[in-house]
C-alpha cells in the first residue's frame, strides 16, 4: 500500500495572464501578456512541492494546448497530476491587472471551462488519501461541482485526513450573494482548519467576521491573514500572532496561497493532526505563521503566483524545527 500524500489540493487549475508592462500604454490591447500558472490549488501544490512535500492537484484542464502546458508545469515541479482530468472543455483563463501597490483586479474567463466542469465521478478515494485535503469555495458553483466538492471532503475525512478550507471568496463568480453565503456557511462546518483573509470575512459578514467564524466554524483552527497587520492562528492552543514580513510588493497574486503553503508545510513536518496533543501547541502555530509569512513575502516579490517561490532554505528551517519539537 502506498503512503498517503502529504497534501491533496482540490479545485481550479488555469492560466493567469499578466500585463508584460502595465505602464507602456493606456490600452491592454497594445501591451502584451505573459502566462503564469494560476488557480489557488495549483499554486498551493507547487509551493508545497518546492518545499519537498508530496502534493497533488485534483482538478481539470481542457484538452487543449493550455491544458497540456499546465500539466507539464505542475509535473516539472514534482506535483502529482494523476488526478488532473482532461476534459473536452476550454482551459480556464484569468487576466490580472495590477495597481501601483501590486494588488490585482481580475477579468476571468471561466464559464463552462474545464476547471468548472468536474463531477463527483472524478473524485476517487485515492485522490483524497492525504494527510491534509485542501479546498476553496468557488468549487461550490453549480450542482455537479458542489457534489464533487462534498465528495472530496467526505473522502478526506474517511481517510482520516485533516480538511483545510481556504475561504478565498470570489463574489464576482456568484450570481446570488445570499446563496453564496449560505453555501459557504454550510461547507465551513466540515473544516478542521479555516484560512480567512479580512477581505473574505468582509464579503461574508462585514464587520461581524469573527462572529461568523464563531457561529459556523467554532471547532476549527482559524488562520487569519490581515495584510500589513500580520496574521493570527486561533484554536485549541489559544491565539498566537505573527507580524507581516515587510517587503516591496511587485505582485500580490498568490500571496495567500504561498502563506498557506508555508503554514501547512510546518504542520505536515510536525506530523500533527487535530486529534493529537501537539495540535494544541502554541509554538507550533507560531512557526506555521512565520513560515507562512516567509512564503508570502517571496510570492509578492515577482509577477506570477509561484515565480518568487525560490531560495526556500529559511522556510525549510521552520519545517525542521517543527519536526524536532
Amino acid at each position: 500500500m502506498t503512503s498517503p500524500l502529504d497534501v491533496s489540493c482540490f479545485g481550479e487549475v488555469l492560466f493567469d495572464a499578466f500585463e508584460a508592462d502595465p505602464k507602456t500604454a493606456p490600452f491592454p490591447t497594445s501591451r502584451g501578456f505573459k502566462l503564469e500558472l494560476g488557480g489557488a490549488p495549483a499554486n498551493l501544490a507547487v509551493g508545497l512541492a518546492r518545499l519537498g512535500l508530496s502534493s497533488a492537484v485534483v482538478g481539470a484542464v481542457g484538452a487543449d494546448r493550455f491544458g497540456d502546458a499546465l500539466r507539464a508545469l505542475l509535473e516539472a515541479d514534482g506535483v502529482d497530476v494523476s488526478y488532473l482530468a482532461k476534459l473536452t472543455k476550454r482551459t480556464g483563463l484569468a487576466f490580472a491587472f495590477r495597481n501601483d501597490k501590486g494588488e490585482p483586479n481580475f477579468l476571468v474567463y471561466r464559464e463552462n471551462t474545464a476547471d468548472m466542469s468536474m463531477t463527483d465521478k472524478h473524485i476517487t478515494p485515492a485522490c483524497a488519501k492525504a494527510r491534509f485535503g485542501v479546498l476553496g469555495t468557488s468549487t461550490l458553483l453549480g450542482a455537479d461541482m458542489k457534489k464533487a466538492t462534498l465528495k472530496f471532503v467526505e473522502l478526506v475525512k474517511k481517510a482520516k485526513g485533516t480538511v483545510v478550507l481556504d475561504l478565498n471568496v470570489r463574489a464576482h463568480l456568484w450570481s446570488d450573494a445570499e446563496q453564496m453565503k449560505s453555501e459557504i456557511a454550510e461547507l465551513v462546518k466540515s473544516a478542521d482548519v479555516v484560512k480567512a483573509s479580512e477581505a473574505d470575512l468582509d464579503v461574508l459578514a462585514g464587520k461581524r467576521g469573527i462572529t461568523w467564524l464563531t457561529s459556523h466554524a467554532k471547532h476549527a483552527t482559524w488562520l487569519l491573514t490581515r495584510g500589513e497587520n500580520g496574521a493570527a492562528a486561533v484554536g485549541k492552543h489559544g491565539e498566537v500572532t505573527a507580524p507581516t514580513k515587510r517587503v516591496r510588493c511587485i505582485d500580490a497574486v498568490g500571496a495567500g496561497d504561498a502563506f498557506l503553503a508555508g503554514a501547512l508545510a510546518v504542520l505536515v513536518s510536525a506530523g500533527t493532526s487535530p486529534s493529537q496533543g501537539s495540535w494544541s501547541d502554541a509554538k507550533l502555530w507560531s512557526r506555521a505563521l512565520e513560515a507562512g509569512h516567509l512564503m508570502g513575502a517571496k510570492a509578492v516579490s515577482a509577477p506570477g503566483a509561484v515565480s518568487g517561490l525560490i531560495a526556500l532554505d529559511d522556510v525549510k528551517s521552520k519545517m525542521a524545527s517543527a519536526k524536532k519539537a
